[in-house]
């Protein structure tokens, strides 16, 4: 009778101190009381955002659209290590992607 008392006791016990050190739900990037929206974004077709980052020379100058998907680990703020000299040459216009459904930051 005193062990399935206490064994409830810790059950009860357990879940009040995980509501209490539960984290709150993150907010959406631009709602209200939520991160401001930094990078520009594009909404998909299912509701998400692709949020990207431009560089390189500007749009109307560039001879080649690169397109950059990064890995697991990285992030569309990184860059790749061109030279200028590449850069004057080539010309490209970079556009590094977010992963669809993150809100850039």
């Amino acid at each position: 009778m005193v062990i399935p008392i206490a064994v409830a006791l810790v059950v009860i016990l357990s879940g009040l101190v995980y509501q209490a050190i539960k984290p709150p739900a993150p907010k959406t990037c631009g709602s209200i009381g939520g991160p401001q929206v930094t990078s520009p974004r594009v909404k998909l077709s299912d509701g998400r955002h692709l949020a990207y980052r431009e560089f390189g020379v500007p749009k109307g100058e560039a001879r080649y659209k690169i397109i950059v998907i990064h890995g697991y680990n990285s992030f569309k703020d990184t860059t790749l290590p061109f030279s200028q000299v590449c850069f004057s040459y080539l010309l490209p216009l970079l556009l590094y992607c977010h992963t669809p459904g993150v809100v850039g930051v």
